[in-house]
């Protein structure tokens, strides 16, 4: 009875021990299977790697730091590393991105509003001048600004400045009546040196007899109150400038490009009816 149980305890014993070396042995396989398939992946997606960090270096400030600490830590390697990789690859995805937006100061530079189909009208070229600046010489650098404002080429008007298109040698008064009915529209600038200034005064009657009631007369207050405006013009609606100068520059051009529209549509108009 005794050497049986011995029998079966070595057979029992030789059964573990053959266990023990095959699963070694199954171990060392699977251990080899793993690292070749490892290899594969190191060899196949650090290639990838490396062909996107010649394209897109990585401008992570702290690579230096990862990589000392992937060399002395082989359990960090992966959480480092991937660290790293998300943050220049969500940098490099921000500035792709913001690469393909539109500049807004290119597009709003382009798409500039056209002209009014009225300043390329018939109606508009029978007379030379679209606005005639009437002011006083004290007040050359306040016309100066109103002209550049309208003649500038988002706005396309034809102004008369008396400095610049007067032609020397021409009587003053003749010049002056001249520039009334050269223009579709005058602006008046009234202000103190205006109303102290005889030429001024005689161009505004010239005005007032050449259109007494219309919306060619435009009288422009600045640096006086609406109640000191000659009594000729106070039954006209003015555009006050001391409020607002840009504003009022813009009524200005509003008012004459309604004139010319209102003129070109009679004109249309009549012709229709005479056919």
């Amino acid at each position: 009875m005794q050497a049986e149980y011995t029998c079966s305890q070595m057979t029992r014993l030789l059964y573990l021990q053959t266990s023990f070396i095959y699963l070694k042995i199954w171990g060392n396989m699977e251990k080899n299977r793993v690292s070749g398939i490892m290899d594969w992946f190191r060899q196949h997606f650090g290639k990838q790697r490396n062909e996107l960090d010649q394209g897109n270096p990585c401008k992570c400030p702290q690579k230096d730091h990862f990589a000392l600490r992937n060399s002395k830590s082989s359990s960090g390697n992966h959480t480092y590393t991937a660290h790293c990789e998300t943050s220049c690859s969500g940098e490099s995805s921000v500035s792709s991105a913001s690469s393909s937006l539109p500049s807004k100061k290119s597009s709003v530079s382009t798409s500039e509003s056209p002209l009014p189909a009225v300043l390329s009208s018939s109606f508009r070229s029978t007379l030379k001048f679209d606005v005639c600046l009437c002011h006083s010489d004290k007040d050359i650098d306040q016309v100066r600004s109103l002209a550049s404002f309208l003649e500038a080429p988002s706005k396309g008007l034809r102004c008369y400045l008396l400095e610049r298109d007067c032609p020397p040698g021409g009587a003053v008064s003749t010049e002056l009546l001249q520039a009334v009915h050269d223009s579709h529209c005058w602006v008046l600038l009234i202000t103190p040196n205006f109303l102290k200034d005889d030429w001024c005064l005689y161009q505004m009657h010239q005005v007032l007899s050449e259109g007494p009631i219309s919306q060619r007369i435009i009288p422009t207050v600045l640096n006086i109150p609406r109640s000191e405006l000659p009594q000729e013009l106070r039954f006209v609606f003015s555009v006050d400038l001391n409020r607002n100068i840009e504003g009022g520059y813009n009524q200005v051009y509003k008012t004459v490009i309604h004139y010319l529209k209102d003129m070109l549509e009679k004109e249309e108009s009549c012709n229709v009816a005479v056919r």
